[in-house]
């Protein structure tokens, strides 16, 4: 008999093909699931999103049957990019790349020293531009360029000690240079609707637009049928806080978003809420605030201190 072994002396020509077959004849090994496949897995056809509480990131299911921890505590800020999959955290001084096409990814450092203050933005070669959007000044960003030549700069930061920050994962960087582009829809329609007319003459005491005609122009929110409307913008010393309200276009009714209690048949300042943005998945059934998980024609629940990131799959953002 004749015994296959990658040791063995001198076999026959008959007994090494014998062998060749035998090693055919084995299996591949099967293909590891992703972690965001484990999670659409585990979710059985329910939408899966990303959130910040107490400083750990998460992924929960709508139903809430879906509970994991993605990335440990102190995360200080987190960015989801649903065509690459990967997230971008910063925690304590760092600037983190969480690869969730691994089976079990491990953050890994892409800048350090770049202290606690101003934004982060990454530039890819696709002339993509991630950051977190927010409504307030920031003191300079920090700007990784994640092309064939990584770098990091600095924008801003002229009072005070600006930080320093070191670029330390270039090669990863340019190891995931070409990394395949997921096709998920991720669309955003900002307020005011630039170019649209009003739908809606709103009053005075209601309407606080620098620019009158940008009041009462209104997008789709989402697929509840409603509209979003914008009233203007409260002043603040840092921060833009915008004005919206929510009409019903079948009745002609004023509602508070995110969802309203009741509508009234006139807009006043009680129907004055935020503009969001209000984050809907791809159905347009589910939509979150930063704090609220809502379902549309259903109810809001609370995320407790938790800050919504964005859905596993793709999104439809409305407002600003």
């Amino acid at each position: 008999m004749i015994r296959c072994s990658l040791v063995a002396p001198l076999l026959v020509a008959a007994g090494l093909a014998g062998c060749n077959h035998a090693q055919a004849q084995q299996p591949s090994p099967a293909p590891v699931a992703s972690f965001a496949d484990t999670l659409r897995k585990a979710a059985a056809g329910q939408p899966v999103f990303f959130l910040l509480a107490a400083g750990v990131v998460e992924a929960r299911s709508v139903n809430d049957t879906v509970r994991r921890s993605v990335v440990a505590a102190p995360v200080q800020e987190a960015l989801y990019d649903p065509a690459l999959d990967l997230l971008w955290v910063r925690r304590e001084g760092r600037l983190e790349a969480v690869d969730l096409r691994k089976a079990n990814p491990t953050p890994v450092p892409i800048v350090a020293d770049m202290g606690e203050e101003g934004e982060f933005v990454v530039r890819t070669k696709g002339k993509r531009i991630l950051r977190i959007r927010g409504e307030c000044v920031v003191r300079g960003s920090i700007e990784v360029k994640w092309f064939d030549h990584p770098s990091v700069n600095l924008l801003g930061f002229d009072e005070g000690e600006p930080p320093k920050p070191r670029l330390v994962g270039a090669n990863w960087l340019v190891q995931e240079l070409d990394r395949g582009v997921r096709e998920v829809k991720v669309q955003r329609t900002s307020l005011p609707a630039l170019g649209a007319p009003p739908i809606v003459k709103l009053p005075k005491k209601v309407a606080r637009c620098a620019t009158p005609a940008q009041c009462g122009t209104a997008v789709p929110f989402g697929g509840s049928g409603w509209q979003l409307v914008y009233a203007g913008e409260d002043d603040g010393e840092d921060c833009q806080h915008y004005r919206c309200l929510l009409r019903d276009p079948a009745t002609e009714k004023f509602g508070k978003p995110p969802l309203p209690a009741t509508w009234l048949p006139t807009a006043n300042s009680t129907v004055i809420g935020s503009c969001g943005p209000y984050r809907f998945d791809l159905s347009g059934k589910w939509y979150g605030t930063e704090t609220q998980l809502c379902a549309t024609g259903g109810a809001c629940r609370s995320l407790g201190d938790a800050l919504m990131l964005g859905w596993l799959d793709g999104e439809q953002d409305v407002g600003t």
